[in-house]
C-alpha cells in the first residue's frame, strides 16, 4: 500500500495557486475597468469556445449562477457579449464573444499565458508534461469520485 505523506502544504498549495490566478485576471480587470467576475466570464469564453452558456461557466469555474448572470447581463450592455437563443431549448442562451470585446480576451489570454509561465517556471518540458499527464489521471480519478 502506498504511504501518503504530505507535508499538510498540499490544499495551501492549490489556494495559492487559485490566489494568483484570481490576482492576475484582477489586475486586467482593473486596467481594463471590469469587474472579476466579467473577466472571468471573458477569459472562460476566450479559452473554452465549445462551453458557450451561463450554465457552463458557473458549472466549469465552480462559481454561483447569480456570479455568471450579473456579470453576462454586464457585459452585454457594455457590448462585449452576443447574446442567442438555442434554438432546440429556448431555456439555453449562448454567449459570444463581440469584436468590440477581442482585444480584451486577448489581453486576459495573455495575462493567463503569464501565469501559467509563473507557476511552471523552472520546469523542463518532460516535468511539466509529466505534470500535465499527472493532474489529467487525478481529474478523471475526481470525475469518478464525484459523478455518482
Amino acid at each position: 500500500m502506498r504511504r501518503y505523506e504530505f507535508d499538510g502544504n498540499f490544499l495551501y498549495y492549490v489556494r495559492l495557486i487559485k490566489k494568483l490566478y484570481e490576482q492576475t485576471l484582477q489586475r486586467v480587470a482593473d486596467d481594463c475597468g471590469l469587474s472579476l467576475p466579467e473577466t472571468d466570464v471573458l477569459s472562460f469564453l476566450r479559452e473554452n469556445p465549445g462551453f458557450d452558456t451561463a450554465c457552463d461557466i458557473a458549472l466549469y469555474r465552480e462559481v454561483s449562477r447569480a456570479y455568471v448572470s450579473k456579470a453576462v447581463e454586464s457585459l452585454a450592455a457594455k457590448g462585449y457579449l452576443h447574446i442567442t437563443k438555442d434554438k432546440a431549448d429556448r431555456r439555453y442562451q449562448h454567449l459570444t464573444i463581440t469584436e468590440k470585446a477581442e482585444p480584451l480576451a486577448e489581453k486576459l489570454h495573455h495575462a493567463q499565458f503569464m501565469f501559467y509561465e509563473t507557476v511552471t517556471k523552472g520546469l523542463t518540458d518532460t516535468e511539466f508534461n509529466a505534470m500535465l499527464a499527472a493532474i489529467e489521471k487525478c481529474a478523471n480519478n475526481l470525475a469518478e469520485v464525484t459523478a455518482g
